[in-house]
């Protein structure tokens, strides 16, 4: 006999839990990530890298290259080319195992690669302070160290959502799990700050061991919640198991249990690809602007720091977040109520978030002397509204290439890394006095390579799994998409 029953709701629910869990293994990645940023500040005494005090007048506000009201000595007397080595070893790393980090999730299971490579981030977190006091380069080696693995986190925990996520479910899901980066960024600011000052062995030492810990607690709880796919999990309910199931393998195709070869070829071919690398490689070229070239912006025109703003600076970060996942929620409603298509949704998506942002951009770079507050606004509004992306190119990875989307995901990665690299370089380039003039180069140029990539992505994109992505089901037919409001069928005796 058979019995019918309806889609069980997300929240609660397993999958649910697992997108939460995600989210904090995203925030502490994301801290270990940039916690050598802030940390720097109190471990290198800049009067001694720098030639005297010297104070610059910015919109007649002075500013020292040191706080003179601070009681933090730095301990290591590092020149600026040093301390950019430093910073900067972490992504020459994170650049080399994007793709193989995808390929393992997919071979081994997603869960071991993402319990391997936070587990190592952390434990090599944890030594930061003992490679520091050893040498500059034992430091470097160790950061490029934690980039390697985190290079292969995220393509990761993309493949697990690859069988985890029902596709009518997908933005909401992955815009919880990948929101955890920006709440990291929020909260690894004032804590680096408090540790600097009061935190223990020397204040900086202290910002690491904490976040080391807590990447080992999360460890824990990832490897007790979380499974490599849902028929696997010994805590879920039969209803929402199957729903799973039945909802991924009609998307593409059903589960032999094999693991199939990637097909490179027919990937790096795929239009749809290569509309979701454009759209990803510019969105990281505008991030990369937001958080690296922006500050310095900021002190050249408006004489404005961010780290004197206070709390005022993780504003643009909770506005992000909020967006990630407001954007998921919507795309998601507008899909299920039929009001566009699911390519049409990623479309609108992309084009809202990377035009949007070009815009308050370029905005920001003509506020002048004594409009701190707008040009704030518009920084905010532009970070906010780059969140959009989550329900573009980021979620259709998963729709075009569901078995292959760990690959496709950390090849985009890779290529969208390059940005890291190439945009601080182009800003230097342009802005060699660090006028005002100057920096609406910058803002111009970013604006157009936003736009670019949203224009890319909207003409060649694709809503559906590629027919070169479809696994076989039995007896060779292939597997019609689930349609919404369609109702699952469960077999029981």
């Amino acid at each position: 006999m058979d019995t019918v029953t309806t889609k069980p709701r997300l929240v609660p629910s397993t999958r649910f839990a697992l997108s939460l869990v995600m989210f904090f293994g995203c925030l502490v990645t994301y801290m270990m990530r940039t916690n050598m940023s802030f940390a720097v500040v109190c471990m290198v005494s800049e009067n001694k890298t720098d030639s005297g005090a010297e104070k610059v007048s910015r919109c007649g506000k002075e500013m020292t290259p040191i706080d003179s009201n601070s009681s933090v000595i730095g301990e290591f007397d590092w020149d600026k080319q040093t301390t950019g080595m430093v910073l900067s070893s972490f992504f020459y790393g994170y650049i080399g195992s994007q793709i193989i980090g995808g390929h393992l999730a997919s071979r081994y299971g997603g869960k071991r690669v993402v319990f391997v490579t936070i587990l190592g981030s952390a434990l090599l977190t944890l030594i930061n302070p003992v490679a520091a006091r050893t040498s500059e380069y034992v430091l470097a080696i160790l950061r490029a160290s934690i980039g390697f693995l985190q290079g292969a986190t995220f393509p990761a925990m993309h493949t697990m959502w690859s069988v985890w996520g029902p596709p009518q479910e997908l933005s909401v899901l992955t815009g919880v799990t990948y929101a955890g980066a920006q709440i990291g960024n929020v909260i690894v600011l004032p804590l680096s700050g408090f540790l600097c000052q009061y935190g223990f062995d020397g204040g900086w030492p202290s910002i690491f061991y904490i976040i080391g810990v807590f990447g080992v607690l999360w460890c824990a709880v990832w490897w007790y919640v979380s499974s490599d796919k849902p028929v696997n999990h010994p805590r879920i309910s039969p209803d929402e198991k199957q729903y799973i199931i039945t909802s991924v393998e009609a998307s593409m195709g059903k589960d032999t249990g094999k693991v199939p070869s990637t097909p490179w070829v027919k990937i790096l071919t795929s239009k749809a690809v290569w509309a979701c690398w454009a759209g990803h490689f510019a969105g990281d070229w505008g991030a990369y602007t937001m958080l690296v070239s922006l500050p310095s912006f900021l002190k050249d025109v408006l004489g404005l720091n961010l780290s004197s703003l206070g709390a005022v600076a993780s504003i643009p970060y909770i506005a992000y977040f909020l967006a990630i996942n407001a954007g998921g929620v919507l795309a998601d409603a507008i899909r299920s109520k039929g009001i566009l298509s699911t390519l049409n949704t990623r479309r609108a998506a992309m084009l809202v978030a990377l035009v949007g942002q070009g815009l308050f951009l370029v905005l920001s770079g003509y506020c002048g002397c004594g409009q701190d507050v707008l040009v704030i606004i518009f920084i905010t509004c532009g970070m906010a509204i780059s969140g959009f992306q989550y329900a573009g190119f980021v979620v259709n990875y998963l729709e075009i290439a569901p078995p292959f989307s760990g690959t496709v995901m950390g090849t985009g990665n890779t290529i969208s890394a390059l940005a890291g690299i190439i945009s601080p370089a182009v800003t230097s380039y342009l802005t060699p006095n660090g006028t005002q003039e100057e920096w609406q180069v910058v803002l111009w140029l970013t604006a157009a390579i936003l736009t670019a990539g949203a224009l890319i992505f909207s003409v060649f994109a694709s809503g559906e799994v590629q027919p070169w992505a479809k696994l076989s089901a039995e007896e060779g037919h292939e597997m019609a998409p689930l349609r919404e409001g369609e109702k699952i069928e469960l077999a029981t005796a």
